[in-house]
């Protein structure tokens, strides 16, 4: 079953990439809380524009935030919230698209 959603995840991956406009994107840290061990991870994209991030660097950064707050990993909520950064009238013109990670294991 895990080799089948792989493969199926890797021909999403393709097929979207293949599309056009799409761009790699680098996870920032942009906020978080050290009280619920929750690190926010987001990039900015265009309304014209699909993108893609390297899920494995992203979770690197957020472990990275997360050691320095004496945690030993993080892991990954599912799914990502994209909220409107700069709206132009009633049109949106940069969305900010934000992955969520938890902090786990108290070093």
């Amino acid at each position: 079953m895990q080799t089948h959603i792989k493969r199926l995840i890797f021909i999403s991956v393709i097929a979207v990439t293949l599309s056009g406009c799409t761009s790699m994107k680098t996870m920032e840290a942009t906020g978080g809380s050290l009280a619920d061990g929750v690190i926010e991870l987001s990039y900015t994209r265009s309304p014209s524009e699909t993108s893609l991030f390297d899920e494995q660097d992203a979770l690197k950064t957020a472990t990275k935030r997360c050691k320095a707050w004496g945690f030993k990993k993080a892991d990954a909520f599912s799914g990502e919230q994209t909220s409107c950064r700069d709206q132009i009238g009633s049109r949106c013109d940069v969305y900010l698209v934000t992955k969520k990670y938890q902090c786990v294991g108290k070093s």
